[in-house]
């Protein structure tokens, strides 16, 4: 596959995948009554798929080289996690939480690093990124502290941190992937 295929195949993955992130967040926010396992099964074949596009997406060495810097450890940790809910029958919420708090928490502290490598790159939506970072670190955080004693919070927490994750998905595949054919690159330099 060639290298501006891979690209567009890798920004294509993340930015599906931050979608099924939202929904599946809007889903628990506006569900929260629904099956644990099923939106544990659900969000650990999300999980897997994005570390899959992670992976993908490091190897496809886009123009930036921001978005995918972290991303084969990324994406094997996310792989890890993703079976971990996949393959655990009966899953609860509050390990639910748990699985997502610390990918979330992880991930995001790395993408506060690559939002200030944006503003050093100059990027204008870096601080967009940092932003949101920032916040959804915290949502992942409190995840991993998960302060709820009901399952109906639990889950509505996690819905949250997965919409917060899809919508930090959504601006760094649009702002931080780029996809430059390579004759242009030729002729540049």
């Amino acid at each position: 596959m060639g290298s501006i295929k891979l690209i567009r195949t890798a920004k294509a993955g993340y930015l599906i995948l931050a979608a099924l992130f939202c929904a599946m967040g809007i889903a628990m926010l506006a569900s929260p009554d629904s099956s644990a396992q099923m939106l544990g099964w659900g969000s650990g074949v999300a999980l897997a798929a994005f570390g899959i596009v992670r992976i993908i997406g490091f190897f496809s060495r886009d123009s930036y080289c921001l978005a995918f810097q972290n991303d084969p450890a990324l994406g094997a940790l996310a792989i890890a996690l993703g079976m971990v809910l996949i393959f655990r029958r009966g899953v609860a919420a509050n390990t639910l939480c748990l699985v997502l708090g610390v990918e979330m928490v992880t991930d995001n502290l790395l993408k506060i690093q690559t939002a200030l490598e944006a503003r050093r790159f100059g990027l204008n939506t870096w601080w967009l990124m940092l932003a949101l970072a920032v916040s959804t670190a915290a949502v992942g955080a409190l995840l991993i502290a998960c302060p709820f004693q009901e399952t109906r919070a639990m889950i509505q927490a996690a819905g949250a941190a997965l919409l917060s994750q899809g919508v930090l998905s959504f601006c760094v595949a649009l702002s931080a992937i780029k996809i430059t054919p390579r004759r242009r690159l030729d002729a540049v330099a």
